[in-house]
């Protein structure tokens, strides 16, 4: 009897943990979801011998009354790169839709699931960070408590839920760091699908962009890769809230002609 009582203890413990944390994580990912905004973006590209590239883009999102987010990025610098575009729709109730126009073959293809992993423009970025993750395809664990930055934090184990989705995202562990005053993430440590070190990413540059809502903004993202030294800094140098940002911008017609 005290050994059933131990082990449905400790099982109610764990589902408490894992419930808790996916409400974070939930909470998380809402204040971060805004219903409008254009920004002005540099991606500094840097190789393990210190040499950097940089791309220079423009993106605007909206948030749609189906719930769906709509975000189009398009790249004007350099000129090896102007004129590229990509549409994303994060749907609420399905897989997200991403698309890729290349105006050297003027031709736009739609990335796929098994692209989600793939690196975006060269960067230590990924297809998928690109989008908001739906929380479904992966379980949540709290692991404690953690000053980061002057931020006391919730540390929280993110993993896939079968190998499927380690592949299709290329991680088998994600640890995250989020803040208790405003629940956006602060810091992030990936392990590859063999469980290796493999990335940490830095968030900064936080803005409350909706006060009404109590909404924010990341303007600053840093990712190392831990096993080619390679590092990517995404920099948002210039945010609009506008809810009401045109909504032809979120649609092929509109990467194509750019």
């Amino acid at each position: 009897m005290i050994i059933v009582s131990l082990l449905l203890s400790a099982s109610l413990t764990s589902f408490s943990q894992e419930t808790d944390a996916r409400e974070i994580m939930r909470k998380s990912l809402q204040v971060t979801r805004l219903a409008g905004l254009e920004t002005q973006t540099t991606l500094e590209i840097r190789d393990d011998k210190g040499n950097v590239r940089t791309r220079k883009t423009l993106m605007a999102s909206r948030l749609f009354p189906d719930g769906t987010e709509k975000r189009v990025i398009l790249f004007k610098e350099p000129a090896d790169v102007r004129g590229t575009g990509i549409l994303i729709f994060d749907h609420p109730d399905r897989e997200d839709d991403m698309w890729l126009y290349l105006p050297a073959l003027r031709k736009t293809r739609k990335i796929v699931s098994t692209e989600k992993s793939r690196s975006f423009m060269g960067s230590e970025f990924s297809n998928s960070d690109l989008s908001v993750a739906s929380l479904d395809p992966f379980q949540y664990r709290l692991e404690g408590e953690e000053t980061m930055d002057g931020e006391e934090c919730w540390k929280i184990l993110i993993t896939p839920v079968n190998n499927d989705v380690r592949s299709e995202y290329g991680f088998a562990e994600k640890l995250v760091w989020i803040s208790k005053k405003d629940l956006v993430t602060r810091r992030a440590e990936l392990k590859d699908v063999n469980n290796k070190p493999w990335k940490e990413v830095t968030y900064g540059g936080i803005q409350l962009v909706d006060p009404a809502k109590g909404r924010y903004f990341i303007t600053r993202m840093e990712i190392i890769n831990l096993q080619n030294r390679r590092s990517s800094m995404m920099t948002i140098e210039k945010v609009d809230f506008n809810p009401s940002v045109n909504p032809e911008f979120f649609t092929l017609s509109f990467i194509e002609s750019q």
